[in-house]
């Protein structure tokens, strides 16, 4: 067993190496030539992708550009998707009877898909993830407790660090945070911010004190802003501008397509920073022109294992994600996929000018490509506010944030209105709501902010951490 261990750690050294030595445009041109190859071989593709072609009168062996392939005249999304064929029928012959693993997608819409694993995909699932735990935290030279708060279903095989898997119960979290962190180089947090925030409120309970232990947070689930970032590194003792004090970052899955499909890094969120205090930098790579505009993720991804595209981008760069698989064991092939997104791709020259010209020191980039994403149209009303904005206007002030869960809803029928969920044992009467947006400038006025009491909050008595929380309906 040691011996296979120090097999694996050699091929991760090697493997981030080669990674070194690459650029993003030069990964991204081999994800590109890997994706022609398995859109054109589609001799063992689901019946469902050949419906799709003979639908849309595609012939696959005529797709032989890039620029063939993303000028096609089909997408698929979950509804003309999973929605519309037999699970049989999705997937590539013979995978029904060689499933290892099956993961559903949240349901917020109301609608499931799967992403499925073979037997076979399993047993190199935990190399990829053990890779990618050692790029960002370095787990082959520390030992690593990781807990995994994420809902149930959603899971982390490793085979290089101890794993608990413990959903959404706070108090098992911080059981074994009281009790293994001592004997652990570092802990590493997967969970949601609406948990984390949970998590963080019921520290005082258990005496822990967060100086003591090197710690990371991993949160998925929802995008989340500066101000959250930072009144979480204060809590926890992470200064967000420092790494060796610890990593707030973020990772973007999608139950059909992957857990880790986009991700922050060490460089993407330094960068990140560094563009929301400049609004030269916010409008020319972020395309925030008003304070009504969300501040995107700023993500890195694997062109090796995904290819990302943009559907019809606007002026500033924005348009539908879609994303293709290019695993070619993949259970379901899925081309032209909509995540549901809006996201802009950025690439390394446009940056570095964009730097230049704001006077600021040249920026550290990723070695794999960049991908701004800003959540879904749908959460925008009318007026142009996004909720992402609404959200990150909560933890600006940091007393206001201790006395709040970090649930909210805006009703589209009455915009104006902003109700607002206080943690269990906070009294109405001990918050001025006329506080929460002091700074701000953001479109809803402080007189017409309701503060509930935990109990009496009208939209979820108690958070569902189950599921994903509706900001606004």
């Amino acid at each position: 067993m040691k011996i296979v261990k120090t097999i694996k750690k050699i091929q991760r050294r090697l493997q981030l190496a080669m990674l070194d030595k690459a650029s993003p445009e030069s990964l991204r041109n081999i994800g590109e030539k890997k994706l022609l190859r398995m859109f054109q071989n589609q001799g063992h593709a689901s019946s469902a992708l050949k419906k799709t072609m003979e639908h849309h009168r595609i012939e696959p062996k005529k797709i032989t550009t890039i620029e063939h392939f993303t000028a096609l005249d089909f997408t698929m999304s979950k509804e003309n998707t999973f929605n519309k064929f037999p699970l049989h029928d999705l997937c590539r012959p013979g995978i029904l009877d060689n499933l290892q693993g099956v993961l559903t997608s949240s349901g917020h819409s109301g609608n499931f898909a799967f992403g499925l694993t073979t037997w076979r995909q399993a047993k190199v699932t935990p190399d990829l993830l053990d890779l990618a735990l050692q790029s960002a935290f370095q787990t082959d030279q520390k030992k690593t407790l990781l807990i995994n708060c994420l809902p149930m279903g959603v899971r982390f095989p490793s085979n290089n660090v101890t794993l608990a898997e413990v959903s959404v119960r706070e108090d098992m979290a911080l059981a074994l945070i009281q009790k293994f962190s001592p004997y652990f180089d570092q802990v590493i947090i997967v969970c949601d911010p609406l948990f984390l925030k949970l998590l963080i409120d019921e520290t005082a309970n258990w005496q822990i004190d967060w100086r003591k232990i090197h710690k990371h947070l991993i949160i998925g689930e929802e995008t989340f802003g500066e101000n959250y970032r930072n009144y979480i590194g204060k809590k926890i003792n992470i200064n967000p501008d420092d790494p060796t004090t610890g990593i707030i970052g973020s990772s973007m899955g999608v139950g059909e397509l992957g857990l880790n499909l986009c991700f922050e890094s060490r460089e993407t969120i330094s960068l990140r920073r560094t563009i929301s205090n400049c609004p030269a930098l916010m409008e020319k790579l972020f395309g925030c022109r008003s304070e009504n505009d969300p501040r995107p993720m700023l993500f890195t991804y694997n062109p090796l294992s995904t290819y990302l595209e943009i559907n019809e981008p606007g002026e500033d760069g924005y348009g539908l994600l879609l994303a293709s698989l290019l695993d070619k064991d993949c259970p379901i092939p899925l081309f032209r996929y909509q995540t549901g997104d809006e996201a802009k791709l950025l690439d390394t020259e446009e940056i570095m000018t964009a730097f230049q010209d704001a006077g600021l020191p040249t920026a550290i980039l990723p070695k794999l490509p960049l991908i701004c994403i800003r959540g879904r149209d749908k959460d925008r009303l009318e007026t142009g506010l996004h909720m992402s904005v609404v959200k990150d206007a909560l933890y600006r002030d940091h007393h206001f944030a201790d006395q709040i869960t970090g649930a909210f809803r805006i009703e589209r029928n009455n915009p104006d209105d902003l109700h607002v969920q206080l943690r269990r044992g906070i009294k109405t009467s001990d918050v001025p709501a006329i506080d929460i947006f002091s700074g701000d400038k953001i479109v809803v006025k402080a007189q017409n902010v309701r503060l509930w009491d935990y109990e009496s909050f009208p939209y979820g008595k108690s958070i569902d951490y189950e599921r994903k929380f509706t900001y606004l309906a």
